[in-house]
């Protein structure tokens, strides 16, 4: 197989890896599952999740707890040598950090099945990296490492999520490590199979460059947004058309914007469809 072509094929498996673990990532998220495996690496200790709680010891709940507890120590200590002080404390002080959890099977195993395609995709990545050295001189090579980069960063941005207990601000870090990684591998893409664009307007152009600030926008006042409610579903609030202003005001900015984004998209498809 000629490289180019296994250039294209890694390419490609690591974009639809990274594609899945959105949508795998989602499901943890929709379904509570973050902390279904309250370490890592490991699920409970274990390279496997159990499957009855009667296999784990008595003390489980606090063992796990501390363990978290001492990591996330670390990683606060490590914030404030960076000059990260008001994180730190924030970490510090987050009430949700001294949570424990109680095992659920489903959980753990949707979890886990997450972090084994985090770790295939991980070896897809890798793999790409490798080939692309073939390209060390050309943005082939630059925008592969940069992918690769986000990846890693992610999976280490990852452990850090679960050693704080899901804490808001670290989980949309989490996300849009993901949306690099994905967009550095596509860049690449790009780079080695140019493709024939269509000739645009500056008007067009502007358009794009704004449709896609949007999006970006819209990813972070996403998660800010569902933060807001997970917060207040495990206080045991209420959510209804007249409480739904416990979310915040990114809940306001995120719907708004979702309507300006559809605008914007529709202006991108006129333009394309008047060239």
């Amino acid at each position: 197989m000629k490289v180019g072509r296994l250039y294209r094929r890694l390419n490609f498996l690591s974009i639809a890896g990274i594609f899945i673990l959105f949508i795998l990532g989602g499901l943890v998220r929709a379904t509570g599952s973050g902390m279904g495996c309250p370490d890592w690496p490991k699920c409970y200790g274990e390279y496997l999740p159990p499957l009855s709680e009667e296999s784990l010891p008595a003390d489980y709940k606090e063992t796990f707890l501390n363990q978290r507890l001492v990591k996330t120590e670390r990683f606060a200590s490590l914030l404030e040598k960076m000059g990260f002080d008001g994180k730190a404390e924030e970490i510090r002080s987050a009430e949700q950090l001294s949570e424990t959890h109680s095992f659920n099977a489903a959980k753990a195993y949707i979890e886990y099945i997450n972090r084994l395609w985090g770790a295939l995709t991980g070896l897809f990545v890798l793999l790409c990296l490798i080939v692309s050295f073939q390209y060390f001189r050309s943005k082939i090579f630059l925008f592969t490492l940069l992918g690769f980069a986000a990846v890693m960063l992610n999976a280490i941005i990852g452990a850090v999520v679960v050693n704080a207990n899901l804490l808001g601000g670290i989980v949309t870090t989490h996300f849009l490590a993901a949306f690099a990684a994905i967009g550095f591998f596509a860049l690449a893409r790009i780079a080695h199979s140019p493709l024939k664009y269509i000739e645009s307007s500056k008007r067009h152009k502007t358009i794009g460059a704004l449709f896609m600030i949007l999006i970006l926008a819209q990813i972070v006042l996403g998660t800010q947004v569902r933060e807001a409610y997970d917060l207040a579903a495990a206080s045991d609030k209420i959510l209804d058309i007249s409480t739904i202003g416990l979310l915040g005001p990114a809940f306001n900015a995120h719907r708004t914007l979702a309507i300006v984004s559809l605008l914007a998209a529709f202006a991108q498809w006129r333009g394309f469809k008047t060239i």
